[in-house]
């Protein structure tokens, strides 16, 4: 595992702990839950880099639940799609779930199409690991 992607797991399961905290202020849970998003889509992007390193961008799409996501697809730079496998759609379980409605201010402009009615999304691998690079350096970054 990357030190950057170790990194993430380790904000993921801090934002994770923070946004269950019922004592948290509203902001301070949409907070949590804006970084939440940006922390998974981190994830899904290098787990699926691990597996594939010409993947571009990922199809995430809603389950039977508005508020459940999946990743379906692998995009290369070509366009072509490809479905997951076995082994990445195990990998990537539980990551895309965490792209909410809720959350969607954190996560909709990581990607490169936003099919909000028919429950599409198109999430941008570059996109996704700058948005957990900026988690990182936030999480890292001197308090004033």
């Amino acid at each position: 595992m990357a030190a950057d992607e170790e990194a993430l797991t380790e904000a993921l399961s801090e934002e994770i702990a923070a946004y269950q905290i019922a004592a948290l202020l509203p902001e301070q849970r949409a907070a949590a839950d804006l970084e939440l998003a940006r922390c998974s889509a981190a994830l899904v992007a290098h787990v699926l880099l691990q597996h594939d390193s010409a993947v571009v961008a990922v199809r995430v799409e809603e389950g039977g639940d508005p508020d459940e996501r999946l990743a379906s697809a692998a995009i290369s730079a070509e366009g072509a799609e490809r479905d997951l496998t076995d082994r990445e759609s195990d990998e990537l379980d539980g990551l895309a779930s965490n792209l909410m409605a809720s959350n969607a201010a954190a996560w909709h402009p990581l990607c490169r199409d936003v099919d909000d009615r028919g429950g599409v999304y198109v999430l941008d691998v570059a996109r996704a690991l700058e948005a957990g690079r900026d988690v990182l350096a936030r999480r890292t970054a001197p308090s004033r």
